[in-house]
Order: structure tokens, then C-alpha cells, then sequence
């Protein structure tokens, strides 16, 4: 298969009887990727452990695998997995800094379903470029893996509180990016989640790596370029249109933000001549 990567075998949601344990002590040909949906036990490189549905391993080939049901449980685990060969599986591993024979926690039993089920499609139907596709899927779920990962670590390091406010704060970010033309403030923002403008400026510096007023400002400058190679608004409209409070302030910024004008932008798009279609 093209870019080295091959799926052997693979299952989603896979039902095990309580009593199933699954062991290869002597290894396996192929990399072993594993997401369970339910608790189980696994051997990682720290002994035998107990995870949590979502929690992921990546076996190696030379890695003697064990895993099965935790302890107490009356059904058997599930999970969805992965038999992957090729060159490019222990560099994709690397890249993203997923580690092999160890669990990853990820909090979201959920979070490789969607891709799971495009691989799976990939493989029974076999349509043209099939080959080409599916190594971009297995990198893609490489990729979230490696996401999910630096995610959990992140929220590791939030405080109770922090942890209860990111959500709110997701939900509020997500308000003003809808809303970006409002008349926003930092202490207009605050007043949603009941905090200081000094407390609210620090922990979405944190949660979002960048201020509330930059992000705004990023929103409506994104906003602005599409309308600038989309209508014919004038770039005085836009700006009012995108919330900004005047034409030269908001031509200012984006030249700084961008490199060039909005006249600039829009003329080297070439979307919108006034003078009419050719004839």
C-alpha cells in the first residue's frame, strides 16, 4: 500500500465474553492499536493496569500484549482496534508524540469512532484511490491521537475550578466568535461567567492560548476576508460590518496582521471587478 501503511484487520466496538483475556506473549506481526470503550486490564510497559473507556495503547510488534476485562466487571470489554503494518507507523508514533506500549488517556470513549468508521468504509468498499486514501486516515487518527494526548495533559494541569470553567469558557468563546460584530469587551466577556476582567483575561490566556482581545480581533479580521472576496461592500462597510469602529483602524490592523491592505487583499484576489463581466 502506498506511503507504507497497511490495515491487516481491524473492528469496531468488538464484543468479548466476561471470561475472554487476549494474549500474545511472544508479540505480534503487526502494530496493535487499541481504544476500549469500556474498563479493562492491559500489560503495558509498567505492568498490568487498569484503564478507563477511552484510554488508547499502541503496541508495538515485538511487545508482549495482554489484555481483557477489569476486575469486576460482568460483561466482557469492548473496543475498537487496529492491525497496522508498514515503515511509516513507528515515525507517524514519533511524530506525534504517541508513546508505544502505554495507556494514553484520552477522557472521550467516543473521539476515534468517526475515523474508525471511514477506515472501515475504506476497506469493505474499496473504491478508486482507496490505497491513497487510507494512509491519510491512519495519519488523521495518529494525529487526534496525539491531540487527545497533549489535551489530557493539559486539563491535568488545570485546578478544580479551572476544570469546571473550561467548559464555560469553550461555550462563551463560542458565543463571541458568533457574535464577533458586538461591541465586545474583556469586561463584557467577564460578566458571562461571573469573574473579574483581570481573572477572565488569565484564564483564557491559559485555556486558549492567546488573549480575548486578540482572538476577537483575529475572528473579525477572518470574517472581513471573506466578505472582502465575496461582496461588493465597500471596505468602509466592512469594517463597520466586522465591528470595527472605523475604516482607517481597522486597514491599519490588517495590514499589520496580514502584510498588506484590504484594497490589497482584495484586488490581488481579483474577486470583484465594478465594471461588469467581460464582453
Amino acid at each position: 500500500m502506498a506511503a507504507g501503511i497497511e490495515i491487516t484487520l481491524m473492528g469496531i466496538h468488538t464484543p468479548h465474553e466476561p471470561d475472554f483475556f487476549l494474549g500474545r506473549p511472544a508479540g505480534f506481526h503487526a502494530y496493535v492499536l487499541l481504544s476500549f470503550t469500556t474498563p479493562f486490564i492491559a500489560r503495558t510497559v509498567h505492568g498490568l493496569e487498569v484503564g478507563q473507556p477511552g484510554d488508547c495503547i499502541l503496541h508495538d510488534p515485538s511487545f508482549g500484549e495482554y489484555h481483557g476485562p477489569a476486575p469486576g466487571m460482568t460483561e466482557g470489554f469492548q473496543n475498537i482496534w487496529f492491525h497496522l503494518t508498514g515503515e511509516r507507523i513507528p515515525l507517524l508514533a514519533e511524530q506525534y508524540g504517541i508513546p508505544m506500549n502505554e495507556i494514553i488517556s484520552t477522557g472521550d470513549p467516543g473521539w476515534l469512532l468517526p475515523t474508525a468508521r471511514s477506515l472501515e468504509n475504506e476497506l469493505f468498499h474499496r473504491k478508486p484511490l482507496t490505497t491513497e486514501r487510507i494512509p491519510l486516515l491512519v495519519e488523521d487518527l495518529f494525529l487526534l491521537l496525539g491531540r487527545q494526548k497533549q489535551l489530557t495533559k493539559e486539563l491535568e494541569s488545570y485546578t478544580p475550578l479551572e476544570k469546571e470553567l473550561r467548559g464555560k469558557f469553550t461555550e462563551i468563546r463560542a458565543q463571541i466568535h458568533s457574535e464577533y460584530y458586538q461591541p465586545w469587551n474583556v469586561e463584557k466577556m467577564a460578566t458571562l461567567v461571573s469573574l473579574s476582567p483581570e481573572r477572565f483575561w488569565v484564564l483564557y490566556q491559559k485555556f486558549f492560548k492567546t488573549s480575548p482581545k486578540d482572538d476577537l480581533i483575529t475572528k473579525r479580521l477572518e470574517e472581513a476576508k471573506v466578505l472582502l472576496i465575496s461582496s461588493s461592500r465597500s471596505i468602509e462597510q466592512i469594517a463597520l460590518d466586522c465591528g470595527f469602529n472605523s475604516a482607517f483602524y481597522f486597514s491599519r490592523l490588517f495590514k499589520k496582521r496580514n502584510g498588506y491592505s484590504p484594497r490589497g487583499f482584495r484586488k490581488n484576489l481579483g474577486n470583484y471587478d465594478k465594471a461588469g463581466p467581460p464582453v
